[in-house]
């Protein structure tokens, strides 16, 4: 599967779209507690990203998640049926996991079965994420360019990160280890990041892993140069 994509071509909408998903990916984890801090002049963060649903910045969660959870569900991977459904299933459990929030201080029953769907569609999503990041990996050229193998290990590396961080965030949450690790928020934040970077990858922002122009592109978009002289 090739990375470019020319002038005219409608993959360029689906371009910005993995932009705007990788940013929106990067920027979450930063955005809430910074926002949480000035905004509501707040000490004491919450211990997970979804615990910022019982803040202040409780619409950016959620309207973060529901702009991903379109975003995801309106991505189309070239026709591509399997890498479709994936982004489809992941845009559903985004908004899920908006709509059914994590379990407060002092839960009652009904917000403990709450919070116990919302981990079930949290590590739903992110076991969706980590697929789609490996589903980068995908190529139709039998010997692919120096660029796309190197965009191939950070889609790996992202892939292992989320799956690594989710892993750790279970363990890092039974009642032994608990007081001893670090807070879920680091895991959450890692694996995040790592979604987020991977779309960017995809999208092309990060400009040294983009394959090469063809040249005919390459004559397209550069400037013509100029005349001299008289016509005669």
């Amino acid at each position: 599967m090739s990375q470019g994509t020319s002038p005219g071509d409608p993959a360029v909408s689906f371009l910005q779209l993995r932009k705007l998903v990788g940013f929106i990916g990067v920027l979450l984890p930063v955005v809430l507690p910074l926002g949480y801090l000035a905004f509501f002049h707040s000490s004491g963060f919450p211990d997970s990203v979804s615990g910022y649903y019982y803040t202040g910045m409780r619409n950016v969660f959620v309207g973060a998640l529901c702009v991903l959870g379109v975003f995801l569900v309106a991505y189309r991977a070239y026709g591509d049926k399997w890498d479709n459904w994936i982004t489809n299933i992941a845009g559903a459990f985004a908004v899920c996991v908006a709509f059914f929030p994590t379990q407060p201080v002092g839960a009652t029953p009904h917000q403990k079965n709450i919070g116990h769907l919302h981990f079930v569609f949290a590590a739903l999503l992110f076991t969706m994420l980590a697929i789609m990041a490996l589903r980068f990996t995908k190529t139709d050229q039998d010997d692919p360019g120096r660029e796309k193998r190197l965009r191939n290990i950070f889609y790996r590396i992202c892939a292992a990160l989320i799956a690594g961080s989710m892993v750790a965030a279970l363990i890092s949450n039974l009642p032994a280890l608990y007081q001893n690790t670090p807070s879920l928020f680091v895991f959450e934040t890692i694996a995040i990041e790592a979604f987020g970077i991977s779309w960017l990858v995809k999208g092309e922002v990060v400009r040294p892993l983009n394959d090469p122009k063809p040249a005919a592109l390459t004559a397209l978009t550069a400037e013509p140069p100029a005349h001299s002289g008289a016509v005669g």
